[in-house]
This record gives C-alpha cells, structure tokens and sequence, in this order.
C-alpha cells in the first residue's frame, strides 16, 4: 500500500481570520502535507436552475492521522477536494480513508 501513496497533497483547515472592519473572514490554512493514493469512485450531475452541475466523488487514502475532520479540504496540485466523510478503522489500521468530491 505504501507504494501506491504516489501523490503529494496539503491538508487545509478553514480558520477564521479578523477582516479589518469589526468582522471576520474565512481562509484555508495548510496544516500538513502528506502522501495519499487518490481514486475516483463515482460521479453525478445536479441540475439547477439554468446550471448543471458534475460532481466527481473519490476515495482519498492516507496514512492514520488524528487531525482530520469532515469538511476540511485536501489539495493535490490544482485539484481541491472536500472531505465529506473521515473513516478511521481504529489505531491498529495504519491507514485511513476519505470520502472527498472534488470542486471545480
């Protein structure tokens, strides 16, 4: 499994940060960078009023961290994706799985 974590992506973090006039604005913060395996498991179209829309899920595989959270972003490249759902199987898995839709 170690060999096929072949692509290099960023773990980030929304954080809250103050806006200069009394309020506060939202940015992704980098909290790591690590190597993941990266599948596409499935996909749909959304239809909306005068868009369509395709969203690609995939499977994103790590090694076992604490620090990751539904809702969080991983970034492979260009590609950013959000974690949907965090599947740890516990401390004696080595690795842990993502549920991530890619955005565009």
């Amino acid at each position: 499994m170690i060999g096929q974590l072949n692509q290099r992506a960023v773990l980030l973090a929304n954080t809250l940060a103050p806006d200069g006039g009394g309020g506060f604005g939202d940015t992704w913060e980098s909290f790591a960078t690590v190597w993941m395996k990266v599948e596409p498991i499935g996909g749909d179209d959304a239809f909306g009023p005068g868009r369509l829309e395709a969203r690609v899920r995939h499977r994103l595989t790590l090694r076992r961290r604490g620090d990751l959270a539904a809702g969080q972003r991983a970034m492979v490249g260009a590609r950013i994706f959000r974690i949907h759902t965090v599947i740890d199987e516990g401390p004696m898995k080595p690795f842990m799985t993502l549920l991530a839709e890619e955005l565009a």
